[in-house]
């Protein structure tokens, strides 16, 4: 599924919600990484999900690294949820480019995940650019799909 979103209080987060950010370089994606599987495994996802996160959030930050803005964050936020996992990362730059349905990276996502979905969010506040990221969602095994 695909949709675009302008606003950022449509993808509002739960109390849950664990957000990090992080300069955008190769080098952040094991911590990137390494959060969402100790959240997805405390969460007790099954061991399938968990690697599965883990392999979608690495292709996801790896796009948004290569086309981030100098001077940008990247923002990754884990949502645990009692039927399973929301995770939103972003980044000021030209990600819309590489992420678009069709795409090697978008295949990847969505074979993944149970959906994935974009959005922008209008200029960082720091003057980096436009905000582009994606939204990935999987659910627990024994939710209903």
């Amino acid at each position: 599924m695909t949709d675009i979103h302008s606003d950022r209080t449509s993808r509002s987060c739960s109390e849950r919600a664990v957000e990090l950010r992080v300069t955008p370089r190769l080098e952040s994606l094991a911590v990137v990484r390494m959060l969402v599987g100790a959240i997805a495994t405390y969460e007790d996802l099954d061991v399938d999900t968990v690697a599965d996160l883990r392999l979608a959030i690495d292709e996801l930050c790896t796009q948004l690294i290569r086309c981030a803005a100098p001077g940008a964050t990247l923002r990754v936020v884990v949502d645990p949820q009692d039927d399973g996992m929301t995770i939103q990362a972003s980044a000021a730059g030209g990600g819309a480019d590489v992420l678009t349905p069709g795409s090697f990276s978008w295949h990847v996502l969505t074979s993944l995940v149970d959906d994935v979905q974009t959005f922008r969010d209008g200029p960082e506040s720091d003057g980096a650019g436009e905000v582009f990221g994606v939204t990935l969602r999987t659910r627990r095994a024994d939710s209903r799909r």
